[in-house]
């Protein structure tokens, strides 16, 4: 069956965590033109994530976008888990097995990339930098090196490997203003260090540039864009936003200093956003979306937010547990690691030795939460608080862990700018613009279910009877779907979903 529309092409912008509540004051002010465009000439809504809590978090919610189906179908319980332990295929598994051309780009779960007609680069937080083709390898070196410089795990490149390193990726589509953006950000730095947090931004211009070029080259039927900036900057400085939800207010000099972060990550999603409407022609249709929003972290136990720990060296931690068989640690969204272990005995020894350290301090409390997928181990310190540097860790049944245990700034470090001032919440945002969408319309009831539906309905792809979730059909036709839509067999489901990840080549 084909929509009223006819068949089109998809390009999805995943904003990750954007919400109404920071978009639509800043649209009353005229900071988010963009934006305030497209809700007046497309449609939008405000689709609820059907994955709560404890499991309300984007690796969870956006494969439920990109999957049709639900958190106990599709398996996704941590960042860039075991790829083989999720049981769902993706929107993009779903074009490839129809006979479409796909461009895939930092979107979760796209890990192991595989030979595609088109493009893949996996999420920053992949346990390596193999993408496909392997030309854009150089990029993903980028994205991770990032990653663990936040972290702290790993120093910055010489002048040398900086220079190496920029020649690869400006050959990939750097724009010359986003380099002269770097020098400007650099420059910043020098006469005031704080500026520092702006350097988030600089990650989505070089990927989106690359993306720009790929797109404009192989104009695939269906691509995917994800960034996480705006996420990272509410989550770390919504207060100084807006205090006025908070149970503190936000001090003078924190306020001063990041009070327009928040705005500064928004307004660079709009300028992306109008890029994009740029690559957009008659056959495409231009999909914004969150899987979920954010709101002011709020918390009786954590009244001024809270204050992470971020592992000075994770490999000490392990030495002292004598884990063996390690064979990859992957930082992932901070302060998380990725801890690989695939002998089963010797991961469940690890996994309970990570479950009896506990902290005494002003608190007595658990130390980590540990969490197992597959092979691997996602270990998250607990946050504080409140500062607490006589803190000590203590590790029973670890062979080598000394009896008088570890003091806290032993094992961690507390350097971010600020406590955590974003929390989760369930409404995310979405928008549907293009040649054959209605105007200023608002789509009520809707949830991150039906997305997937949605995008594969005007990709002209057959829904998979697996998929819950309705097309929104009130974006192009004025009526919610409520007829007989054309389902994929099970088989090609199952088909889809076993297809294994082929080496990434040229």
């Amino acid at each position: 069956m084909s929509t009223r529309l006819g068949p089109k092409r998809v390009l999805l912008l995943e904003f990750n965590e954007i919400t109404w509540t920071i978009v639509e004051p800043m649209l009353a002010t005229g900071k988010l033109p963009t934006f305030a465009r497209l809700r007046r000439e497309g449609a939008w809504a405000s689709p609820r994530s059907v994955d709560l809590p404890p499991h309300m978090d984007p690796w969870v919610t956006w494969v439920t976008v990109h999957t049709g189906v639900e958190r106990a179908v599709h398996g996704a319980t941590v960042l860039e888990q075991d790829p083989s332990t999720i049981k769902a295929p993706r929107t993009w598994d779903y074009a490839v097995d129809a006979g479409k051309s796909v461009g895939v780009f930092g979107s979760i779960s796209a890990y192991p990339p595989r030979a595609v007609p088109g493009f893949i680069v996996p999420g920053t937080f992949a346990p390596s930098s193999a993408t496909f083709p392997r030309s854009l390898e150089p990029l993903q070196d980028l994205n991770r090196m990032q990653v663990q410089i936040h972290h702290r795990n790993r120093r910055g490149l010489s002048l040398s490997g900086m220079l190496s390193q920029g020649i690869d990726v400006l050959k990939l589509g750097v724009k010359p203003s986003t380099c002269a953006a770097i020098a400007a950000q650099l420059a910043r730095e020098v006469v005031e260090p704080h500026q520092r947090f702006r350097r988030i931004v600089i990650q989505p211009l070089i990927n989106y540039d690359v993306f720009e070029a790929l797109y404009a080259r192989h104009r695939p039927d269906y691509a995917t864009w994800h960034t996480n900036h705006a996420a990272h900057y509410m989550h770390h400085y919504w207060r100084a936003m807006d205090d006025s939800k908070f149970t503190s207010p936000c001090p003078k000099d924190e306020k001063r200093k990041y009070g327009d972060a928040v705005e500064i990550g928004y307004k660079l999603c709009d300028r992306l956003l109008a890029r994009a409407m740029g690559l957009v022609d008659d056959d495409t249709i231009l999909v914004v979306a969150s899987s979920m929003g954010q709101q002011p972290f709020v918390n009786d136990e954590y009244p001024e937010g809270k204050i992470s720990l971020r592992f000075k060296d994770i490999s000490s931690v392990l030495r002292l547990m004598g884990a063996r068989g390690v064979t990859a640690l992957t930082p992932v969204m901070l302060p998380q690691w990725n801890v690989t272990i695939p002998d089963a005995v010797e991961r469940a020894r690890v996994k309970e030795l990570w479950g009896r350290a506990h902290v005494v301090g002003k608190t007595s409390r658990s130390a980590f939460i540990t969490t197992a997928t597959g092979d691997v181990l996602t270990v998250t310190p607990v946050c504080l608080a409140e500062p607490d540097p006589d803190a000590r860790y203590f590790f029973p049944g670890a062979p080598s862990a000394r009896p008088e245990g570890y003091p806290i700034h032993e094992l961690f470090a507390m350097d971010t700018p600020t406590t955590k001032q974003g929390m989760h919440h369930p409404t995310g945002l979405l928008m549907i613009w293009g040649k054959g969408i209605r105007a200023g319309v608002e789509i009520p009831d809707t949830t991150n279910l039906d997305i997937a539906p949605t995008l594969l309905h005007l990709l002209n792809i057959p829904i998979p009877d697996i998929m819950r979730g309705r097309v929104l059909s009130e974006a192009w036709d004025g009526r919610p779907h409520r007829g007989r839509v054309d389902r994929m067999p099970p088989e090609r489901v199952r088909a889809a979903a076993q297809r294994p990840a082929a080496p990434a080549g040229n």
